[in-house]
């Protein structure tokens, strides 16, 4: 069975697509991990690989409208390496329109031989329909950086009841140090940090060769992070007070 892992943020740009590649390329199993691009502005990775942009995530969205049983795997690319994406368009109308229909149908991801399937659903914003997605998923890892604009944001969302995941996992892109106000703000699914990590973001993009990238910290973090998902050694969020200086 396929675990299903959602990465999102709701602002900024803390690298949710290289983390959710990383933790597609490192999740524990024999087989290559898959990451979809679900998202509605426009997927980056046909960019960075200079890959086609299908097979990908129109097909998908395509074939499962059609119905009879979309077979997921038959939609992705191999990249170097043996992680395979499932690129999304480049722009955002036709991307937005393909994880829209997505989100109208069971998510198709369960029977496929990767041992796991990251959904990348870019900003998660009120009006996304990935919005659709994140309730169907397995987990549900939200990316935050610490400035307090986000910080406030977040929790602003992760409060509301219209939130569509009520349990999830909370990461901190970048920054040094420990997490407890960042806890105190968001809850106690704060996971810890994943650092900064410039030459991975660049291999993944293509851009630069690196001789063991396991060994890098942004790989080692996002090794971390799916033993730790693939364990289901989450807990559920628990909303705290914010502490002083982080008031909405």
């Amino acid at each position: 069975m396929t675990t299903t892992v959602a990465v999102f943020s709701l602002g900024g740009a803390p690298g949710v697509t290289s983390l959710g590649m990383a933790l597609a390329a490192v999740w524990p199993g024999d087989a290559p991990g898959v990451l979809v691009e679900a998202d509605p502005s426009g997927g980056a990775v046909a960019v960075w690989r200079r890959l086609p942009t299908e097979p990908g995530l129109t097909g998908l969205a395509a074939a499962m409208r059609r119905g009879g049983g979309a077979d997921p795997e038959a939609h992705t690319q191999a990249l170097p390496g043996g992680l395979r994406v499932c690129p999304a368009p480049i722009t955002a109308d036709p991307a937005e329109g393909a994880v829209r229909l997505l989100g109208q149908h069971p998510l198709p991801f369960g029977a496929m031989a990767a041992p796991v399937a990251v959904l990348d659903l870019g900003r998660l914003t009120p009006s996304s329909p990935a919005r659709a997605l994140v309730a169907r998923v397995d987990h549900a890892v939200l990316v935050v950086s610490e400035r307090l604009t986000e910080l406030r944001r977040a929790r602003e969302h992760l409060l509301a009841p219209s939130f569509p995941a009520r349990d999830l996992t909370v990461v901190v892109c970048g920054g040094r140090g420990g997490v407890g106000e960042i806890t105190g703000a968001l809850g106690s699914a704060v996971w810890g940090r994943v650092p900064d990590d410039p030459r991975s973001a660049r291999f993944l993009r293509g851009e630069q060769d690196i001789a063991r990238p396991q060994k890098r910290p942004l790989f080692r973090a996002a090794d971390r992070l799916a033993r730790a998902l693939a364990a289901a050694r989450t807990e559920p969020v628990v909303y705290a007070p914010l502490p002083p200086g982080v008031n909405a």
